[in-house]
């Protein structure tokens, strides 16, 4: 037996299952989507374990963002493309409502790609605002399997797994306004930002009616860094060391759709300061190494790969 994982699949194979709700499904597809593509959200790993959930979490990204000079006017255009990939293998443990124990293992991949673009405003000499659009379209593939008591089906016992399968391809637009300060204390530096982004999900799906769906969400995002000077130099360019801290509220994500709604990660790394622009529209400050620790309520996870802004 194969087939899409669906509230209405899962009451005919395992009767008495109140817990799972088509909201369920479709809030846990279009979370980790998110999670996954949103704007400003670096790759990370993440373990998530509640007792009865555990679940191990990705995400990367290959991309790069810019602004680029307009001739007449104050402000600057802002633009950015992405290509990214992730993957949540969840692991949750139910009650059924006769007390019989189930328990659903899936594997969920994604490949999105990413495309920004805006404008930033220097509201003063040390702050700057920058609002700007994304759309992202996203692949989505589900591959697990449910036990349980499975009553329906004739000589079916308690080890009995079904597997199931179903896939989603999904449209997202999304608004974002970045906050943004710097202010250099002689050769140091010190810049914090605020991210706002509001996300519209359409959904679509050939084998699971539940995830042909639509979804606001909305994602706050609070970044500090401080960097300086090191000896060390590479080409007759330097290298600054840095500390950092982000914290990220997935303000509107149920917790039930991946077990955590806020995540803060802080962390150290080097940075190689460049400050190339080939092109106008391709400036290039700085390339380096950047290691973080993420935590939140049951969440552990890290940061650790190379860095180009």
């Amino acid at each position: 037996m194969n087939a899409a994982i669906t509230p209405a699949l899962i009451a005919d194979i395992l009767p008495g299952v109140s817990e799972i709700s088509d909201t369920m499904v479709r809030e846990s597809a279009i979370a980790f989507v998110n999670t996954t593509t949103s704007p400003g959200i670096e790759g990370a790993t993440l373990t998530v374990d509640d007792g009865n959930r555990t679940s191990e979490q990705w995400r990367s990204s290959l991309g790069f963002a810019a602004e680029f000079t307009l001739k007449n006017p104050i402000y600057n255009g802002y633009w950015g493309l992405a290509l990214i990939g992730g993957s949540l293998q969840d692991n949750v443990s139910f009650t059924g409502d006769a007390g019989q124990p189930i328990e659903l293992d899936f594997t969920r991949d994604v490949l999105a790609l990413r495309g920004s673009f805006g404008l930033s405003y220097p509201m003063t000499q040390h702050f700057k605002l920058r609002p700007y659009l994304s759309l992202s379209v996203s692949d989505l593939q589900t591959e697990g399997t449910v036990e349980g008591y499975i009553a329906s089906l004739p000589g079916s016992n308690p080890a009995t797994a079904v597997p199931f399968s179903s896939s989603a391809q999904m449209l997202s637009t999304s608004g974002t306004l970045d906050a943004l300060y710097s202010r250099w204390y002689g050769a140091n530096r010190l810049e914090l930002s605020a991210h706002y982004t509001l996300i519209y999900t359409d959904a679509f799906s050939e084998d699971n009616p539940v995830l042909e769906t639509e979804a606001w969400n909305d994602v706050l995002q609070l970044k500090s860094r401080f960097s300086g000077p090191t000896r060390l130099t590479t080409s007759g360019r330097p290298w600054r060391w840095l500390f950092y801290a982000n914290h990220t509220n997935f303000i509107s994500q149920d917790k039930t759709s991946l077990g955590y709604t806020s995540l803060l990660e802080f962390g150290a790394g080097m940075e190689w300061q460049m400050n190339m622009k080939p092109l106008d529209w391709f400036g290039w400050q700085m390339i380096g190494l950047k290691v973080g620790v993420i935590t939140s309520q049951n969440v552990d996870g890290y940061f650790l790969g190379l860095t180009a802004r």
